[in-house]
């Protein structure tokens, strides 16, 4: 995933200094230190490195940066080869409270990324619940600024919801409503609300979104093999999404597909009121020109959107109007377009195969 191989590149800034075991295990208390066959080498936290960029890191060393050096690789890299005696050493130690107070102190200082790789750590070292109820809040906000952090978001959402945290489903409603899977999302929102997840006006907005965005999901999955059913469950909910182009045009098709183009056209120009620019809107006022015999409407579309989009689709769109208003000219011109930019496209084949018979006629 790409978070987890964002954050182990964090480590490559770290300084890691050998440590005798036996003065550890001595001075601390630690007698299963002995027992590791393995040399112990312990990291600097980045904030004394940078600090003290320019100082023989050898000397005078505060044991307190290693402590916060051992929680920042926990959270960087989980899977560290060593972390199982980082485990031993820092809980012994009990200096998950100043840890905590590191955290608070990074996110005010807009730090967030720094907080989250000690609170990931100390998730990781200790486990406990309250921190990891506050991993998902900063999880959540880093997800709207950089999407490889909903992955994160998923993943210790599902570890909550395994350690009974009603919260879980609430960050993973919110996880998968980044994924744009808007059905589960309500699923866990409600799972929230049924494990005695406290109703707030938020929530309840959220859900009626998410039902919404749901119903429109639905319904674009039908939308071509069922246009009466995919009215049927959008049009309801048009007085909400009315600056919503993308459904104005589905529901526009719907329409066309239904030999309605007078409503065709005017969910089209509804559409176009709220982004002139939509290509696929312009493609579908053309085709609906088309279809009800207005061919010098549909050209004027075309002809403009083949200008700013050049595919063959429009193209062989365009073709075929000139060739219904009888200016085989321009038919013959734009046939020679296509021949440049797909000269074995279907449907341009068929606009030539008509075109001789007409010649030939």
């Amino acid at each position: 995933m790409e978070y987890v191989n964002h954050l182990k590149s964090k480590l490559s800034k770290l300084i890691f200094l050998e440590i005798n075991k036996e003065v550890l295990a001595e001075n601390f208390n630690i007698p299963e230190l002995r027992k590791s066959r393995e040399e112990l080498f312990l990291p600097l936290s980045p904030e004394y490195i940078a600090e003290n960029i320019n100082e023989d890191l050898t000397k005078h060393l505060p044991f307190g940066e290693f402590v916060k050096g051992m929680y920042y690789v926990a959270g960087a890299d989980p899977s560290f080869n060593q972390i199982p005696v980082y485990r031993e050493l820092l809980v012994s130690l009990h200096r998950e409270t100043v840890i905590k107070g590191l955290v608070a102190k990074l996110i005010v200082e807009d730090k967030q990324e720094e907080g989250l790789i000690y609170l990931l750590g100390l998730f990781t070292i200790h486990g406990e619940k309250d921190v990891l109820k506050n991993l998902l809040v900063l999880l959540e906000e880093l997800s709207v600024k950089e999407s490889m952090y909903q992955q994160a978001l998923l993943r210790y959402a599902d570890i909550a919801i395994e350690q009974e945290l009603l919260e879980g489903h609430l960050f993973k409603g919110s996880a998968l409503r980044f994924a744009g899977n808007f059905s589960q999302s309500l699923f866990h929102l409600r799972e929230y609300l049924r494990l005695g997840g406290e109703e707030t006006k938020e929530i309840t907005d959220e859900m009626e979104f998410l039902d919404r965005k749901a119903r429109i999901t639905e319904g674009e999955a039908i939308l071509y093999e069922n246009p009466e059913r995919f009215l049927e469950l959008v049009l309801p909910l048009l007085s909400l999404e009315e600056d919503n182009p993308k459904l104005l045009l589905m529901i526009a098709i719907a329409y066309r597909m239904l030999e309605n183009h007078d409503k065709a056209l005017y969910y089209l120009n509804d559409a176009l009121a709220v982004d002139q620019t939509y290509v696929d809107v312009l493609n579908e006022m053309g085709i609906n020109y088309a279809a009800i015999g207005n061919y010098k409407e549909a050209v004027n579309y075309f002809h403009k959107l083949f200008s700013e989009v050049r595919t063959i689709e429009i193209l062989t769109n365009l073709i075929m109007c000139y060739i219904n208003m009888g200016d085989l000219e321009q038919a013959k011109k734009h046939i020679e377009i296509g021949e440049l930019i797909d000269s074995e496209d279907e449907i341009l084949l068929e606009i030539k195969n008509y075109m001789r018979k007409l010649e030939q006629n």
